[in-house]
This record gives C-alpha cells, structure tokens and sequence, in this order.
C-alpha cells in the first residue's frame, strides 16, 4: 500500500513517540514481573511520567548509573537479595517485540519526509531497546530517524513544553509543518499547544501502519 498523502500533506517532519506507537508495551507485565519478585503493592501509574516518583525522575535521566536499582530496593525492600540482573529482567517485562512491517514503514516514511524519534525513556529501557533492535531487525534503532531524542538524555520530560521546544531547536522543525504521533493525550495536546500538529494514536484500535498507509 501507498503512504497516505492526505495525512502528509504540508508535513516536513514527523516526531514518533516510541511505546505504544513503534513497539508496543504493556506496564501490567512488569508489575506482575515485580509480583514474581515478593513486591505486591507497585502500581503501573506509580511508575509512569506525573507520578511524582523516583521512576519519573529516571526518565529524567536524574541519577548515576546503578542509581536505580538502588532507589527500587530502597522502594521494595523484599528486592533486597534479587541480583540487578533480576530487576533489570522485570523492569523490561512491559517492552514488546519490534514488528519488522512498522520498522519498513518508518525507512519509507523517511524517504517522503524528516522523522523523529521523542521518548520519555530511562538509561535502562533504552539500553534494552537499542540490543534488541539489533538483535530482532539488525543494525541501530537510531539510524531509522534523522535524529533520536529520549527524555533521559534531554533532561526533561513530556509533557513539560521543556521538551518540545528542545527539540523543536534542535531539530530545526517548523511547528506548523510538523506531525507528533504518541499515544498518550497529554503529550499530544502539549504538543498542539507548540503549534505542532499531532494525532493521539490509540493502541488497542490502530497502529502507525494503520495511520500512514492509504
């Protein structure tokens, strides 16, 4: 199928959010991968941006390497004797598989337009994702996009309009000539208040191969 040109009409740049949107992700797997490890009482919203936590504040690419897995057992003192290792593997369970058609979706979209990658992410999702791409699809996850920016690295997170004016420096987008795809609403309403257009994409009934190909 062609790329949907009603939707890329007057578009020079598209920004992809990353879970939810290029691979999916389900938090409810990692909290019942910290059940399996004697921690009954965390909740996927306590781990999510706006939470307040010391999760948020890793996205924000706030502590030291090995600073995490600290602040966890500090969190659920029952992690006390699981290996880093063991948290590392239950803190990625939410992660899925990259689907080989949305990957050759986004090279052809790159060939139409600029595209980019902006992620609330954390050094260790991030390390996960990049060995897995490579290992599931070959090559880096980050030469898909023109640039690839993560909350952790920028120092900031969305929705804070921090971010997007980071990137919007950065990058050197035209808001107006710019498509922001996530799948959360907040982030795409602080996106539209830059000036960026922006579609909140809904796992559960579409995917970006539902959105782009006509």
């Amino acid at each position: 199928m062609r790329l949907n040109d009603s939707l890329l009409r007057g578009i020079s740049a598209v920004v992809f959010d990353f879970g939810g949107v290029v691979m999916d992700v389900d938090l409810s797997r990692t909290v019942e991968a910290f059940a399996r490890l004697g921690v009954k009482n965390l909740s996927a919203a306590e781990t999510q941006v706006g939470s307040g936590t010391f999760f948020e504040a890793n996205e924000r690419g706030d502590f030291a390497p090995g600073e995490f897995w600290t602040k966890l057992r500090e969190r659920a003192p029952e992690l006390a004797s699981r290996t880093d290792a063991e948290l590392h593997a239950a803190w990625d369970a939410l992660l899925g598989d990259f689907d080989p058609a949305r990957i050759a979706l986004l090279r052809e979209l790159r060939s139409r337009c600029r595209i980019f990658l902006l992620s609330n992410t954390n050094p260790q999702h991030r390390e996960t994702i990049l060995r897995r791409f490579s290992e599931q699809i070959g090559g880096d996850m980050n030469a898909l996009f023109e640039q690839a920016f993560y909350s952790d690295l920028l120092r900031c997170v969305k929705p804070n309009r921090e971010i997007y004016e980071k990137v919007e420096k950065l990058a050197g987008l035209v808001p107006a000539e710019t498509l922001f795809i996530d799948d959360k609403e907040e982030n795409v309403a602080a996106a539209r208040e830059c000036g960026w257009r922006a579609h909140r994409l809904d796992p559960a009934k579409e995917t970006i191969l539902d959105l782009f190909r006509a």
